[in-house]
């Protein structure tokens, strides 16, 4: 099914339809997640939680227009919750520059090790100098397929940000790679 219909079947209250959102969204909300924190039972009570909340409001849903983008806000508010990241203590902390987002650069073994070496290198080095809000952007846009306007919803940004986080990240990958750093990126976000 696909996630808008299991979304109206779950606003309906049939369970088969939560169930279908769960097993469809739990790994990516997983891998998500993993981004943020390798603590994976606070990851996985983060996932219950989004879930069981879903279930208990289902008759104050609306439509939504995307349920993936909805369930990643969700899910990241109620993670970052949990991590103590929390918005009743700082207002601006959802989308602050203070929350930690990793991404790393996977072994493959096609590319010959010396070349991946130097690879690994150069990104880990780029990446590094990403802020934190950058790297959650693209791994967003580019891994999750998240339409630029909406990841600024997940991140609880306005979408002017979200555009200059991700034109200056792409420059840099640009200067650093050149016309090699989309698929760069592109490999990077697709393993992580």
């Amino acid at each position: 099914m696909h996630e808008n219909e299991l979304w109206l079947s779950c606003k309906a209250g049939e369970l088969r339809g939560l169930e279908g959102l769960y097993s469809q969204f739990y790994n990516p909300l997983a891998n998500y997640g993993g981004k943020f924190t390798s603590d994976n039972s606070c990851i996985d009570e983060s996932i219950q939680d989004l879930f069981r909340r879903l279930w208990q409001n289902r008759q104050q849903m609306t439509y939504a227009v995307s349920v993936k983008e909805l369930l990643y806000s969700s899910f990241r508010k109620i993670l970052l919750g949990n991590l103590e990241y929390n918005s009743s203590r700082n207002p601006h902390s959802l989308s602050g520059e203070h929350i930690p987002f990793f991404l790393a650069l996977p072994e493959h073994p096609l590319i010959p090790k010396s070349r991946m070496i130097d690879l690994s290198s150069r990104l880990d080095a780029l990446l590094q100098s990403f802020s934190n809000r950058q790297r959650e952007a693209m791994y967003l846009k580019y891994y999750e397929g998240i339409p630029q306007e909406r990841v600024g919803d997940i991140m609880n940004m306005h979408s002017g940000g979200t555009y200059s986080l991700l034109r200056t990240a792409l420059e840099s990958l640009h200067n650093s790679f050149g016309n090699f750093s989309l698929l760069v990126l592109f490999y990077v976000l697709k393993q992580s």
